[in-house]
């Protein structure tokens, strides 16, 4: 008896630290205890209570880069990072309130069907309605969240003068991240429907002649994690011992769109083009945090001698962001050989420049619980120029690059910038 009184007065004597403990906490913490009563009064009396309250009350807090996700969104984000995607492969921008096709994801459903960037969506149907539904901007994603996977719809798409209509189903797809061209045709990697990814060759898709000493290579996104060709670092590590085997010297590195993705990623692409030393590491870009703290990010193995490049173009436009303005600073702070240039594209409002993010995000996993908050933690600069290029963009007025950064010529409906940097 006196042991079972001795345990239970422990359990008691743990119970009231636990809970003393609790209070404590909110009483030397006003902003949690407040933040508790307002969810509190907030999920028991507000009459018209969401169920999405924290996502909400997030977005009232963060900036545009920063995000909260549910558990089951953040399991889409971690799938999503590896390469396997869900969904139709449709990336649509808001032109004037239309929903404007701006990328279209390699090996998605939407590629596959014959999708091209360029158009505007204006209706879908369901292969059970006769009529297809107007859709705009705003009410293009929530229609396509409302139709099951698997099942079957029609989109409408307008290009021009001509109007087009596409069969899609969502489901997953693994997403490829590199396409390459050279004289002898296009190559990209395909996941066979499914099955293992592989690069597969077939005719020029570029619609202009590549020169044999030079070579073409389009990256969409610094993603892809995984070590094999699901990942992009093997999917550009296999186009570049192509381009070194064929004896080519010139290349054009396409990174318009190119919205940015994993410093990591960037860290191993940079070791093909940045002008350093044979097999060093060199610092690629650094992040310095809000407590002062300093982040360096090195290459892997630098490979820059194996190709013996005599020009290296990037193209690059106002959609190409974060990991990819790094990517950039890091080949331009290196270009000790003088052999890398950049191209702008002239976006909507007539400017020339690319995006201009240059801070970086982290995202906090809520362990036990399954969600998580992604947060704008750092700032990002150039490795030897300290450039932050954030809320500016790559311009051609970047002191230090005179020369080096370049604006393509103008022309309606003709790929400018490519044709610009093959007559460099």
């Amino acid at each position: 008896m006196k042991r079972f009184l001795a345990i239970l007065g422990v359990l008691v004597f743990g119970a009231g630290m636990f809970f003393a403990g609790f209070f404590v906490r909110n009483y030397t913490d006003p902003d949690l205890a407040s933040l508790k009563f307002i969810l509190d009064k907030y999920k028991k009396y507000y009459l018209e209570e969401e169920e999405d309250y924290l996502e909400i009350m997030v977005e009232g807090l963060l900036d545009q880069y920063s995000d909260y996700y549910t558990k089951e969104e953040y399991e889409i984000i971690k799938k999503s990072a590896q390469g396997v995607r869900a969904g139709v492969g449709l990336t649509v921008a808001d032109h004037g309130g239309d929903a404007y096709v701006y990328s279209v994801k390699g090996n998605s459903p939407a590629e596959i069907a014959g999708v091209e960037r360029g158009g505007i969506i204006v209706g879908i149907k369901k292969a059970t309605e006769e009529q297809f539904q107007s859709v705009d901007y705003k009410s293009f994603s929530s229609t396509i969240s409302a139709i099951a996977d698997g099942e079957k719809f029609n989109i409408k798409v307008v290009y021009g003068d001509e109007e087009r209509e596409f069969e899609l189903a969502k489901r997953e797809y693994t997403e490829t991240y590199v396409f390459y061209t050279d004289s002898t045709g296009s190559y990209r990697f395909t996941d066979g429907g499914g099955k293992d990814v592989k690069l597969v060759h077939g005719e020029n898709q570029l619609g202009v002649a590549i020169p044999s000493d030079t070579a073409y290579l389009k990256y969409v996104s610094f993603n892809g994690t995984t070590n094999d060709l699901y990942g992009s670092k093997k999917q550009v590590k296999t186009v570049m011992d192509k381009f070194k085997e064929t004896g080519k010297s010139k290349i054009i590195i396409d990174l318009r769109g190119n919205g940015g993705g994993f410093m990591d990623i960037m860290c191993d692409l940079t070791a093909h083009f940045v002008g350093a030393d044979a097999n060093s590491k060199p610092l690629v870009s650094y992040a310095l945090y809000k407590d002062g703290k300093k982040d360096e990010f090195n290459s892997a193995s630098v490979k820059y001698n194996d190709y013996g490049f005599e020009s290296i173009i990037i193209l690059a436009n106002d959609g190409t962001a974060s990991a990819s303005e790094a990517f950039i600073g890091a080949c331009l702070d290196y270009d000790s050989r003088n052999v890398v240039k950049v191209v702008l594209s002239k976006n909507a409002r007539g400017e020339y420049r690319s995006y201009g993010k240059g801070i970086m995000q982290t995202t906090f996993e809520n362990v036990g619980v399954g969600d998580a908050i992604k947060l704008t933690t750092a700032k990002i600069y150039w490795p030897k120029s300290n450039v932050s290029i954030h809320g500016v963009g790559i311009t051609k007025g970047l002191s230090g690059f005179e020369g080096k950064i370049l604006e393509a010529p103008f022309e309606e409906n003709v790929d400018c910038e490519l044709l610009y940097a093959l007559s460099l």
